[in-house]
């Protein structure tokens, strides 16, 4: 594998168990903010890009390396219900900023700059806010994701962000079919350009070393400050999947063939098994050095005092494929569950001192984050403001509450990212799943239903015996549209059996 890797570079391996203190970054210099003192608790949220539900070994038949998650998760609320909303990377990170949902409503485009943000609430409320990030697009060419955040930095280098000049890009080859690639392939050319440019040669020097250690840095400086929010983006483990090579061998040791780091979004039929189970090695050696470095920054902030007074929040936008269903990436890949739930872990000091966790089966999305992060830290909505999630905080104080009868993930119609089909849609409740594959090539593919109950994986399409329930699964969802499409936009999808 090693020289068919693009970006691969010399590494010095070092075990992926559950980080130790002798790992401990906090320096002593630096720039402390002015403090604003309260008794509210602190909030961290750890949102890691593409990380698949089933990747934590809390889920039966996980094969996967994520000790810190897993530690963590032994002493969270398990939201094993939690599914993505608005779809994809931007349209589910505005749900989680704005409290309000997205795809009924528009696609991939910039926050809206008039809406009252969760950190421009919070900052108004006396929290300090912070924003560190490596995905590129929640900041490039003004999207605005920054917005109403005390402070935020950006760590340059990923994907397709335009750091290295062209002059060097274009020296990049990629190994292999370039056909095998998701097209175009500039964007895997930048990406290999930028770790060039960025002289990346040990595990340290890595976007998610670096992003961790840019988040540690600001924890040391919020910590006297006050109540503060910090927001954590991960790109990793979205693609490219170039993880350091002890990673990888930790899941396809021995391979010596081509890993096609940014698989097609389509059917997968052009991979062998051997590039099949490549592309999963690279995927899976990505989430444990997600979890390596997840690691760093939980100790730190037990290192730096912080344990006792701050809400540990770890969840992702969405999952991806790499060869479930005769699938590799998402987009054009109906919504299965390895792409629409999500892992939501959320960690209270207290539940850290007792070292328990409490697994919750109701349904949440993403745009709970923001009336649950604001009860969370007792500060009020800016006037105006109309939510329409839920707190999760009764849940974290041992109650319960009614969230909602089915979860809808989907994508706008009309959506504008060329690189994501609009129409995507999923119904979900604690027993079905009926799902619409996105409008491909001007035309609806037939809808599925999966009894949740005994077929997880959704192997088996049972719509035709079930058309009661899928009229039932979709009147709900034409009741949701009717309520949060703020347009008066015609439902968008048809109801299923006009498409069987």
């Amino acid at each position: 594998m090693s020289s068919a890797r693009p970006g691969a570079t010399g590494i010095n391996p070092r075990g992926t168990r559950a980080l130790r203190i002798s790992h401990a970054y906090p320096r002593k210099d630096g720039f402390t903010m002015a403090a604003k003192t309260s008794d509210k608790p602190n909030v961290l949220v750890l949102n890691s890009d593409s990380f698949r539900w089933d990747n934590l070994t809390v889920h039966e038949g996980s094969d996967i390396h994520t000790p810190n998650l897993d530690r963590l998760a032994g002493m969270s609320v398990i939201f094993e219900n939690a599914y993505a909303g608005s779809y994809p990377t931007l349209p589910n990170r505005t749900d989680a900023f704005l409290g309000t949902w997205t795809f009924p409503n528009m696609g991939w485009v910039p926050l809206d700059r008039n809406a009252p943000t969760l950190a421009q609430t919070l900052s108004a409320g006396g929290v300090n806010t912070a924003l560190a990030i490596d995905c590129p697009h929640m900041v490039q060419q003004g999207k605005w994701f920054e917005r109403g955040f005390d402070s935020w930095y950006w760590v340059r280098g990923h994907e397709n962000d335009p750091l290295a000049p062209m002059s060097l890009v274009k020296q990049m080859k990629v190994p292999g079919d370039e056909m095998k690639y998701r097209q175009p392939v500039l964007a895997l050319q930048r990406h290999m350009a930028n770790q060039i440019y960025r002289n990346r040669q040990r595990d340290e020097d890595y976007l998610m070393a670096e992003l961790s250690r840019v988040a540690v840095d600001t924890l040391r400086q919020l910590k006297n400050g006050g109540p503060w929010f910090m927001w954590v983006d991960m790109f990793d483990p979205h693609e490219p999947h170039d993880p350091p090579q002890h990673y990888f061998d930790m899941y396809y040791p021995g391979y010596k063939g081509v890993t096609y780091q940014v698989p097609v979004y389509d059917r997968c039929d052009c991979y062998s098994k051997d590039e099949l189970k490549a592309i999963r090695a690279a995927y899976l050696g990505e989430v444990t050095m997600v979890d390596h470095w997840l690691g760093f920054v939980m100790e730190n902030v037990r290192l730096l005092g912080l344990d006792d007074n701050t809400i540990i929040i770890f969840t992702s936008d969405h999952g991806l494929a790499y060869g479930d269903h005769g699938y590799t990436g998402k987009n054009r890949s109906p919504l299965f569950g390895n792409i629409a739930r999500i892992p939501l872990l959320v960690s209270t000091p207290e539940m850290r001192k007792a070292g328990k966790s409490r697994i919750v089966s109701d349904l949440v999305q993403p745009v709970d984050f923001m009336p649950t992060v604001l009860e969370a830290m007792g500060v009020k909505p800016m006037p105006g403001w109309k939510g329409e999630g839920k707190s999760l905080m009764p849940f974290l104080n041992g109650k319960s509450v009614k969230t909602r009868e089915a979860a809808f993930t989907g994508s706008h119609p009309a959506e504008p990212n060329p690189n994501t089909p609009g129409g995507h849609l999923r119904i979900s409740t604690r027993e079905w799943s009926l799902i619409f594959p996105p409008n491909l090539y001007g035309k609806r593919a037939k809808p599925m239903l999966f009894n949740m109950k005994n077929d997880i994986e959704e192997k088996k399409d049972v719509i035709k015996g079930n058309l009661k329930v899928a009229r039932e699964l979709y009147a709900q969802y034409c009741e949701f549209y009717k309520t949060f499409n703020k347009n008066g936009d015609p439902i968008p999808a048809p109801s299923p059996e006009t498409l069987l």
